[in-house]
């Protein structure tokens, strides 16, 4: 085994301090961008806004110090976010604190597997996944994403249970959709796809974001009944390592094995 490969840094390997402006705008470009796409994945998954930020920052300082790829970025994936939440969501209650336990040790799980993966190259394994499984998987989870947002979008309380219950209960829900939150939606989706038409270069979920937020502040849409992330937290979070038990181990075993 070539043991140079796991040295830190070797993305740097032949970058020059001509390179710094690039990679500048390239970092500001993708802050911009991933920023409140973390904090929406975090959402997702039933964790509060600034834990898809953390997440953010921590992936990416851990991949630049140990990745080999100068063009690849990392963080929470909306993809695996839902497997991730649904499955937990069996074994605890969204949000608590053994939900919050439990998350931590499926990512610290997940993370040593796929170490384990590179260490014993066991990337064949990508090649028994046939390409209309993964289609499948992904269309799939693209219609769990969109249920579990409309209500959010629509301005509806948050429905749970199976997918299709969920389409079931919104649809019955139509007539309560709160315009001021369904137009916000619709206006940041709209600066969205018109931005990426334009330019990759352009920020547009930060020019929605901050837009919407402008919007909220000076027209008060909270009294309209739009609802808002609330206050976040100041300061770094605590490191710890998770407060879970071995049965909660054994539990995720499965979760953890599919998701790597």
């Amino acid at each position: 085994m070539n043991w140079s490969s796991w040295l830190p840094l070797r993305a740097l390997h032949g970058w020059t301090p001509r390179d710094f402006n690039g990679d500048l705008i390239a970092g500001v470009t993708l802050a911009a961008i991933a920023i409140p796409e973390q904090m929406a994945t975090a959402r997702l998954g039933g964790f509060a806004p600034e834990v898809g930020f953390f997440a953010f920052v921590a992936g990416s300082v851990a991949f630049a110090l140990f990745g080999a790829n100068r063009h690849l970025s990392t963080g929470a994936d909306s993809t695996i976010t839902p497997l991730f939440a649904g499955s937990l969501a069996l074994l605890a209650s969204s949000g608590s604190p053994h939900y919050l336990a439990l998350a931590a040790t499926l990512a610290l799980m997940v993370g040593l597997i796929v170490m384990l993966s590179g260490v014993f190259r066991l990337g064949w394994i990508a090649d028994l996944l046939s390409v209309p499984v993964t289609t499948g998987f992904l269309a799939g989870i693209a219609v769990h994403i969109i249920v579990s947002q409309l209500p959010g979008l629509l301005g509806l309380p948050a429905e749970s249970g199976e997918t299709v219950q969920r389409i079931g209960e919104i649809a019955s829900s139509l007539h309560l959709t709160n315009p001021w939150s369904l137009t916000l939606g619709l206006g940041v989706f709209a600066i969205v796809l018109f931005s990426e038409l334009i330019s990759a270069r352009i920020p547009g979920a930060l020019i929605g974001m901050v837009l919407a937020t402008t919007a909220v502040a000076i027209f008060g849409l909270k009294d309209h009944g739009v609802e808002v992330l609330g206050a976040l937290p100041n300061g770094l979070p605590r490191a710890g390592l998770p407060l879970a038990g071995l049965d909660d181990v054994q539990a995720l075993v499965p979760l953890a094995l599919l998701i790597a």
